[in-house]
């Protein structure tokens, strides 16, 4: 292993601070050990441009490859179209593999 393992890289962006924690939960999931960039300037939103108020997460190089992974199975998860479940009939969410009002599995 080299130095340049262990340097911070950039693996994702957004400008929505629920959906940076949202990846970066999917990234603890795997043992990936991240960082959020940005999220201080998410208060100043009005008075500075949106786009300088940009949230990275920053993985170590060695594991931006799994990272990437996990990014585009959530991306491909976010392209799946909202369920009803078949216990309460509440509407779910794509992301979501169990009922968020009752906890029935999605099948």
């Amino acid at each position: 292993m080299t130095e340049n393992n262990f340097k911070w890289r950039c693996a994702f962006t957004t400008d929505n601070l629920m959906e940076a924690h949202i990846v970066q939960g999917l990234f603890a999931q795997a043992k990936i050990q991240s960082r959020i960039k940005g999220s201080a300037l998410q208060g100043a939103i009005g008075e500075i441009p949106t786009e300088q108020a940009k949230l990275s997460l920053y993985v170590y190089e060695i594991k931006l490859r799994d990272a990437q992974q996990i990014l585009l199975n959530y991306a491909q998860s976010q392209l799946h179209e909202d369920w009803h479940c078949i216990q309460c009939r509440e509407i779910n969410g794509p992301a979501f593999q169990y009922c968020w009002q009752c906890g029935k599995q999605h099948e």
